[in-house]
Formats: structure tokens, sequence, C-alpha cells
């Protein structure tokens, strides 16, 4: 579970904002979560382990107004096998041909060496599964107060715009 502490003071005025001037609320927080989810989009792909880039570059970040409700930001992968990366796996046979290529691409091996290197692989996972990289989790927790600290501003320049400060 992702979770993050913001000041109710923030969201109680972000609330009333909202009511009094929703096109003012509305831009801000577009703002700040298009920065953001570009923000955590690198960071994720960063952490990303790779062999040819696929479930790296498969990682973007999308963000949708729900004019008058929110604005919503992901960070995100449409590969199923992401959240095996991401959580790791229990024990099980995989399919030996992608780890023979990995072999290849990652240890510079050919022809029997790397159909070898992908078998034992094959053999280490089965019995002992595979550990997570928390690509995604990791950047959440490494971001949490960035992200407090970003949507406290967001909503501190909205309070002066309704003030009339052109912010």
């Amino acid at each position: 579970m992702l979770r993050i502490e913001l000041d109710t003071d923030a969201l109680r005025t972000y609330a009333d904002a909202w009511t009094k001037a929703p096109n003012i609320v509305e831009g801000e927080l577009r703002q700040f979560i298009e920065t953001l989810v570009a923000h955590l989009q690198g960071e994720v792909q960063e952490r990303t382990p790779t062999t040819y880039g696929t479930l790296r570059a498969s990682i973007i970040g999308d963000v949708q107004v729900l004019p008058g409700i929110a604005v919503q930001g992901r960070v995100g992968t449409p590969l199923a096998y992401a959240v095996a990366v991401e959580l790791g796996t229990k024990p099980h046979m995989p399919p030996v041909e992608p780890l023979i290529n990995w072999a290849r691409q990652k240890l510079g091996v050919s022809g029997k060496q790397a159909e070898s290197a992908g078998w034992a692989i094959a053999k280490s996972i089965a019995a002992r599964g595979t550990k997570g990289h928390f690509m995604f989790t990791d950047t959440w927790n490494a971001n949490q107060a960035q992200v407090a600290r970003g949507f406290e501003i967001a909503v501190g320049r909205i309070v002066r715009r309704l003030a009339g400060d052109p912010a």
C-alpha cells in the first residue's frame, strides 16, 4: 500500500478553493501533477532493470483531469511481467529461451555457453524464485516528502491567486 501524509489545513484550504474557483485549482493542480508524474516516471525508469529496454520503455505517466472533481496522475506499465519484476516471484520454472537470450546479452556468451547459463538460471528460479526490484515502491518511498511539499506549494499558489496575486 502506498501512502502519503498531507497537512489537513492544506487539504481544507484546497477543498474550499475548489468550490470557489475550480478553474484556478484545476490549473494549478494539473501543473503540479504533470510535473510530479514526469519526475516519478523518470525515477521509476532509472530504477528498472533492463536487458533490451522493453519494460523500462513501457513505463509511462498519465495525467487526467476529472472536471470539477480532481486531477489524477499515474505512472505504470501495461506489461504484465512488471509485477514479477517489482515484487519478485515464488519458485517456478520459467521459460528457458528468454533466459538464454538474456545470457547472450548480459553475459556476452553464445552457443552452448548461453544455453547452459539459461538453464542454470531457470533451475535457480525454479528452486528459489526471484527477488523483487521494487522500482515503483522505492521511487514512491523516496519521493513522498517531495510530493507532500509540492502539494502544499500548489495550495499556496492557489490561495495567492484567489487573493488576486497572479502568482
